[in-house]
């Protein structure tokens, strides 16, 4: 496989983006797909926080992609809290986060993105609480986690609200149509809060530093924001070489 030179817009914790096969995890099993492309089925994981305007794009590009190569992929999302400690952000880090936001607003998905969460009188202390809150709603059902998930986004990334309190987060899932007994009882778990940490920690020791990153196949990962057209060309790549393998060993690192 050539090299796979870093190029597009950049996840603000993942500014030098390649595309990596030293990720180890389990291979996801393969299904036929459709005859056009090799017959493979392409397993994606998508590490993203509620608050990065990047992990947003990322979302909307490759669900589109998604539906585009239908059952050649598969898409989950996985949480990666940025900012796990609960404590007030300095003046630089939110510039920082407004400064994503208006680079963010330059992509054409991004028109409607906003800094004024991060301008405003009460900015987010910690990314971990929406994480909590969309684990708790996925527990009712993925068409649940997926409406509650474009809610939170709409009110934190376009409408500056700051979905990381709790009582933003109880009242928009009882908007959202939520069981709010199981919700509250899920989302208050030390457990579900130990699960993401965990997942974290173990995404941490397999390369993955911020996000957006998306992990191919169980085995690369590409970290940043790209074009559809790279997204597209890089997954193509991956399953035409997944379909030729029969059985080798991949490479240690692709750059």
């Amino acid at each position: 496989m050539p090299a796979w030179s870093p190029g597009g817009s950049w996840a603000r914790a993942c500014s030098h983006s390649r595309l990596h096969s030293c990720w180890h995890g389990q291979r996801t099993p393969l299904v036929s797909s459709s005859a056009s492309m090799p017959r493979k089925q392409l397993s994606l994981v998508l590490y993203q926080d509620v608050f990065c305007a990047w992990s947003h794009l990322a979302e909307l590009r490759l669900t589109a992609l998604q539906n585009e190569l239908g059952e050649a992929v598969r898409l989950s999302i996985s949480p990666y809290p940025v900012r796990v400690a609960d404590h007030p952000l300095t003046s630089e880090e939110r510039r920082s986060w407004a400064d994503e936001s208006r680079q963010a607003r330059a992509e054409p998905e991004g028109r409607n993105l906003r800094p004024d969460l991060w301008l405003g009188l009460d900015p987010p202390r910690s990314t971990l609480p929406p994480l909590l809150a969309l684990e708790a709603a996925a527990v009712q059902g993925e068409e649940r986690r997926q409406l509650f998930c474009r809610s939170m986004l709409r009110a934190a990334l376009e409408e500056g609200i700051n979905v990381a309190r709790s009582d933003v987060i109880l009242e928009m899932a009882s908007t959202a149509g939520l069981e709010m007994d199981r919700f509250v009882a899920c989302y208050q778990s030390p457990a579900l809060r130990r699960l993401i940490l965990e997942e974290r920690r173990l995404a941490r020791a397999r390369g993955v530093n911020g996000v957006p990153t998306l992990v191919i196949a169980g085995r690369w990962m590409i970290s940043g924001l790209r074009e559809v057209a790279e997204y597209r060309r890089y997954l193509v790549m991956c399953m035409r070489k997944l379909s030729s393998e029969r059985g080798s060993q991949p490479e240690r690192v692709l750059h």
